[in-house]
């Protein structure tokens, strides 16, 4: 039996632990009282197995979002359902939800996110979906999926062109009631802060509480090493007293305190190709399970350890 690691939680891990108790409470109230139970043997046979209680998914490497200065690939990979249905069906263990979300892309782009969503319902106890809102459809807004989070790069049109090439604020205003209107999710609109946008905290509130937006919540945007998306060094939110980064003597970004574990240590990373990885920032510089089977998922166990002490190269921007 694979070793289960004990360990104090992060303030940012209670948070994320926390929104996801908040929609179990709202998938309860659809699905009715013995839900609750499925739900705790999924999450036990996670502890007992080794198994990630979360899966993260790339639908495809391919955005709707026309960030400024963003390099996206000419020919994006999309994730067929076979392939999804493939890993989770070689998994020791249900898990407990599984999230489709970007890596410098958007799940809305993907032209399979219906079957993707079909199948990992099929397979887990909970499914929810982060985008940036543009190019929802009647038919995707219908889904039946848990928790949807609308990321906004900014609060108003003034601090949000200078972060995409398209005005399309009006859009994904239109995208977050369309939600609401039309989903039975619980519905989470993110502002994420950026140096047009570090100011947008009290704009961010006046908006949701003009659209009736209940769940809500203000994060700081992550540096990209890389370069080649909104996170590069010239659009943090350096400005901000809480700012998670300064610059170094360099010019560098660090981060201004030395973080705890990781938020994301209860989680894997499916890319639209199909590679497993420990989380969506580790590209080349750790582990990779390639082809889907038990003994990769049971590897794929031991990349929390090194998670939580932050042992990959990508870990030391991560707040």
């Amino acid at each position: 039996m694979l070793s289960i690691h004990s360990r104090t939680k992060s303030p940012v891990e209670r948070q994320r632990m926390l929104r996801t108790a908040a929609t179990a409470l709202t998938v309860l109230k659809r699905r009715g009282p013995i839900w609750p139970l499925k739900l705790l043997i999924t999450a036990t046979g996670c502890r007992v197995k080794g198994m990630p209680r979360g899966i993260m998914v790339e639908p495809t490497q391919g955005c709707t979002g026309h960030c400024t200065g963003c390099v996206r690939p000419e020919v994006p990979a999309v994730m067929a359902p076979t392939l999804l249905e493939e890993w989770l069906d070689s998994a020791p263990s249900k898990p407990v939800t599984v999230h489709f979300t970007g890596r410098h892309s958007d799940p809305l782009a993907s032209p399979l996110l219906q079957e993707l969503v079909a199948a990992a319902a099929e397979r887990c106890m909970m499914t929810s979906i982060s985008t940036i809102g543009l190019g929802l459809t009647g038919g995707i807004a219908g889904m039946k999926v848990d928790r949807w989070i609308v990321s906004i790069p900014a609060a108003t049109e003034a601090s949000w062109k200078p972060l995409r090439d398209r005005d399309s604020f009006d859009d994904v205003m239109d995208a977050i009631d369309t939600l609401r209107r039309r989903s039975p999710a619980m519905v989470e609109v993110v502002l994420t802060l950026w140096k047009s946008s570090e100011r947008d905290g009290e704009a961010f509130e006046e908006l949701a509480v003009l659209n009736g937006w209940k769940r809500r919540q203000v994060v700081f945007g992550r540096y990209d090493p890389e370069g080649q998306s909104i996170g590069r060094v010239e659009n943090l939110a350096l400005g901000h007293p809480s700012s998670p980064y300064t610059l170094s003597p360099e010019g560098r970004p660090v981060l201004v305190r030395e973080p705890r574990g990781c938020p994301l240590a209860g989680c894997v990373f499916l890319t639209a190709g199909g590679t497993l990885l420990p989380c969506p920032f580790l590209t080349g510089d750790g582990p990779r399970e390639d082809r889907p089977s038990e003994e990769a998922w049971r590897r794929a166990s031991g990349w929390r350890e090194a998670k939580d002490s932050r042992s990959f190269a990508a870990c030391r921007f991560c707040p």
